[in-house]
């Protein structure tokens, strides 16, 4: 009698396949790392890429939002590669234009927008990640990635874990975050642009890092959380 195809063994804590894991991949621990790490990184300064309305004086004429800065207002992302040199004033909430020019500094900062965030935390982690940084083709291409649960149109996990994705993904806005849960609530590590910001009275046009770490709760309620990604794989 012949004898069944073998199998390959299931690799020791690895779920089976379609099988969700009781605890956060060690690929998710690491991308959550990373991303812990680009929350409290000064240098370079991590700015939302937007130069239109950002209240910066990011191409170094002097002049905050001056038209040659408008013209990219549809150009967010644009920024990606490289690191740039701004002025700032030595106050976070102050722009270069509340103070004598002789206090002012010279800082490198590098531009991101919110998707980079997850991107390059699960690049760290080595974690196969799409790179497609328009949030709907992002998650589009995750579901045809092994290794990942995608939850979308309603659909949510049982819970949240270290090193989810979350996003906003619908036609009046996107966004997106990394899940870092806690004892009494979770939080998303997330990099809003300065209009939200500056709702929440939260913008410093001369801080060195525009990401946030808000609780899930008030990212759910200002913005709804669509979609949910999470590495499973290991």
């Amino acid at each position: 009698m012949p004898h069944p195809p073998a199998t390959a063994p299931q690799r020791k804590g690895q779920p089976a396949a379609g099988q969700l894991p009781d605890a956060p991949t060690r690929g998710a621990l690491l991308a959550l790392e990373h991303a812990r790490a680009m929350l409290a990184q000064t240098k370079p300064a991590i700015w939302f890429d937007s130069w239109n309305n950002d209240l910066r004086d990011n191409n170094l004429d002097g002049r905050i939002d001056d038209p040659a800065e408008l013209r990219l207002k549809d150009s967010d992302g644009g920024h990606i590669k490289g690191t740039y040199k701004a002025r700032v004033a030595p106050i976070g909430k102050l722009s270069i234009d509340q103070v004598p020019d002789s206090w002012l500094s010279t800082i490198d900062v590098t531009y991101k927008v919110c998707i980079d965030v997850p991107i390059e935390s699960y690049q760290a982690a080595h974690v196969p990640i799409s790179r497609d940084r328009r949030i709907p083709y992002f998650f589009d291409e995750l579901k045809r990635m092994p290794g990942w649960r995608i939850w979308d149109g309603g659909d949510k996990p049982p819970s949240l874990m270290d090193g989810d994705i979350v996003a906003a993904n619908n036609h009046e806005h996107g966004h997106a975050g990394i899940v870092e849960t806690g004892v009494i609530y979770d939080s998303v590590i997330n990099l809003p642009g300065p209009t939200s910001s500056r709702r929440f009275l939260a913008f410093s046009p001369s801080g060195s890092n525009d990401m946030v770490s808000v609780p899930r709760a008030a990212f759910e309620g200002y913005l709804s959380i669509d979609v949910y990604a999470r590495w499973i794989h290991g």
